[in-house]
């Protein structure tokens, strides 16, 4: 069972999602050995970038890689995929993507901290939706700016598995194949994150209700 979270913290990338990776589709593999994309492959690379490029945006941001590096991260995420793409059974994708996800966020993560970088609390900033209105917009910025702020400091295995599990929807079958993990340690890092979660949320609430001195 899950938290509890409301939907409005999952964001959404920005618009031109797909604008810096359109070069994925033909780009399979090392110049140096180039090799033509059957029009299937190119097919198959296309339809699995629109359907799956918003889960990985957002899982590369909820595992703490930086809105100014979330788009490069994701580009790397299809690049991996379309060189691989003939070694991923259909209907395999999403966990073969969410996989390299979590791999490629903890390498930007480590980076990050190699050049004591600072995280950036503006994050999201410049996303857009048409639909919500101008106050629901700012509601829901701040929830993604309050999310941000609880997982930051996470250890990376257990923020990973909360967000696979509580914001991208993974069974813990699931979440322990794209980790590589045993299904005991994987619920064994839920139970540590909803516990990590909660007591953020008593904080959260006592500052409200100003009993933070």
């Amino acid at each position: 069972m899950g938290v509890g979270l409301p939907a409005t913290v999952d964001p959404s990338p920005p618009e031109a999602e797909a604008a810096p990776l359109r070069s994925v589709v033909t780009q399979s593999r090392p110049r140096a050995a180039p090799a033509p994309r059957s029009e299937q492959e190119a097919s198959r690379l296309q339809a699995l970038l629109h359907q799956h490029y918003a889960s990985v945006w957002r899982t590369l941001r909820r595992l703490g890689v930086a809105e100014a590096h979330t788009d490069d991260a994701a580009q790397e995420v299809f690049i991996v995929l379309s060189r691989k793409l003939s070694d991923v059974r259909p209907g395999c994708e999403r966990t073969f993507l969410l996989s390299c996800a979590v791999r490629i966020a903890a390498n930007h993560r480590r980076a990050w901290s190699t050049r004591h970088e600072v995280f950036d609390d503006r994050a999201l900033s410049s996303e857009r939706d048409p639909q919500p209105s101008a106050e629901q917009l700012l509601d829901d910025k701040q929830l993604r700016k309050t999310l941000d702020s609880v997982l930051d400091g996470w250890p990376e295995d257990i923020r990973a598995a909360f967000v696979l599990f509580e914001l991208e929807g993974l069974s813990m079958p699931e979440i322990a194949q794209v980790t590589d993990t045993k299904l005991g340690t994987v619920a064994s890092r839920l139970r540590r994150s909803r516990e990590l979660f909660q007591a953020a949320a008593k904080r959260l609430r006592a500052r409200a209700a100003g009993g933070d001195r």
